[in-house]
């Protein structure tokens, strides 16, 4: 088995263990299992801890799996095994930390002023993670500070050790990261992937932050209408957290769909600037950095990828650009999730074990 499909695998079936818990958790009664209203804030403060708890012991065969196992198995760098568990570690406690926070802060407010007020923290907590992912992954894992380049002006590079690593667009300013290794990775291309990044800062990148805050808020508010949820106490906002992990798993079916057309778009506008050949040439260099897959079957990559595969892309580079799109939607998504005890975040399959690619996931 590839390792692309290796990692598939570790993936779906993450995702699904945790789909599958979520679903015997409410059928069995989901809050109706747990401490009622009234109980005190330690009690609370316990089942969240317990909550967590069992989130970080379900998540780590995947982890090892995704993050050491299968990389050493197909000849991918990986860390020292010690230097690895470190950074699996420094990363669990960060994400625990923050959706411990998160969730506080929604009973806080929904025992005071009801669901609404909870669901209004929710939607803040969800826009400060997408307006602050690179500092808070810093946080999650050991990379570099933002360097200026200075030949490339609003870009800026970072060390990552994971290959996989692709930087983004991030921040109010919509400023450009790029991986500090693909100086070297992509050469002269590296232009071509600036300038791809730029058509995609500007409409296309906060489209898609509103329609993953949009997909990701009304999400929670619908958890909470669910039977158990709400956010007033701890055991409705597991019940929630339950309903919203659902709700993402819908979200991994159904926003790569809307992710999509914007890579086209970027790849296009490229394409209008450089020569074909040496745009198609960066798009098969970053793949071969990625899971090396340059063509997948239409069924997985409708379901799995929000990257169209580098081979429909390279053939795609002749079309006419399209209008912005939103973009990066589905993985967008993702990390938004910590804000209301949302369970897949780290689960998929592109970032399974890789505490680097937990907050900015790879992106085209």
């Amino acid at each position: 088995m590839t390792y692309a499909r290796s990692r598939l695998l570790v993936g779906v079936t993450a995702v699904g263990t945790w789909v599958v818990i979520c679903i015997a958790f409410l059928a069995a009664g989901g809050a109706s299992l747990l401490p009622d209203a009234e109980a005190s804030a330690g009690t609370q403060a316990g089942l969240l801890f317990a909550l967590l708890g069992v989130y970080v012991l379900v998540s780590l065969p995947f982890d090892l799996l995704g993050g050491l196992v299968l990389p050493r198995r197909h000849g991918r760098e990986v860390a020292p095994t010690g230097a690895y568990l470190a950074g699996l570690l420094r990363g669990v406690v960060v994400q625990v930390v923050v959706m411990a926070a998160a969730a506080a802060l929604i009973v806080l407010a929904g025992s005071a002023g009801g669901d609404g007020a909870g669901l209004a923290v929710a939607a803040g907590i969800a826009l400060v993670i997408a307006l602050g992912r690179l500092p808070l992954a810093r946080a999650v894992a050991a990379l570099g500070r933002p360097v200026a380049m200075d030949d490339a002006a609003g870009t800026v590079t970072i060390a990552a050790a994971d290959v996989g690593f692709t930087g983004g667009v991030t921040g109010l300013s919509g400023r450009i990261t790029i991986p500090a290794a693909w100086r070297v990775n992509l050469g002269d291309g590296l232009q071509v992937e600036i300038d791809r990044r730029r058509s995609q800062a500007g409409a296309s990148y906060w489209l898609g932050i509103v329609v993953a805050l949009a997909w990701t808020v009304g999400g929670v508010a619908v958890s909470m209408a669910l039977p158990g949820g709400g956010a007033g106490d701890m055991s409705a906002l597991v019940a929630t957290g339950a309903w919203f992990t659902l709700w993402s798993f819908v979200g991994l079916l159904v926003l790569p769909s809307v992710s999509r057309p914007a890579v086209r778009a970027a790849d296009a506008a490229a394409a209008a600037a450089f020569p074909h050949e040496q745009v198609a040439a960066v798009i098969s260099s970053l793949d071969a950095l990625q899971d090396d897959e340059p063509k997948r079957p239409d069924a997985v990559e409708a379901i799995f990828h929000p990257i169209p595969g580098a081979a429909g892309r390279i053939a795609a580079l002749s079309a006419p650009p399209p209008g912005p799109r939103p973009w990066n939607v589905a993985r967008t998504a993702l990390p938004m999730s910590w804000c209301c005890l949302g369970l897949l975040g780290r689960a998929v399959h592109c970032n399974a074990g890789r505490p680097e690619l937990w907050v900015l996931l790879p992106t085209d």
